[in-house]
């Protein structure tokens, strides 16, 4: 892989995350819009995946509880980390 290339990866890892967390959960196009570029990310990067953030687990299970039945299942992301 060139230096180019690596550095763009590297980039790409060390904002995805904050993506995730923002639009985990919400009811909005944020949640598909970050699964779509996860999407498009690994076409180039097949063997690529997001880093785990237990977060999204706890954040997920916080609101299910509070009974946010409102959410979609594709809204919440942390699936894409597990």
């Amino acid at each position: 892989m060139s230096k180019d290339l690596e550095i763009l990866k590297e980039a790409y890892t060390e904002v995805i995350w904050m993506a995730i967390r923002y639009a985990h959960g919400r009811q909005t196009f944020a949640p598909s819009t970050v699964r779509s570029s996860i999407e498009n990310f690994q076409k180039v990067f097949p063997d690529w995946k997001p880093r785990y953030d237990r977060a999204l687990k706890d954040d997920r299970e916080l609101r299910e509880s509070m009974k946010d039945h409102f959410s979609l299942g594709g809204d919440w992301l942390d699936d894409l980390v597990e």
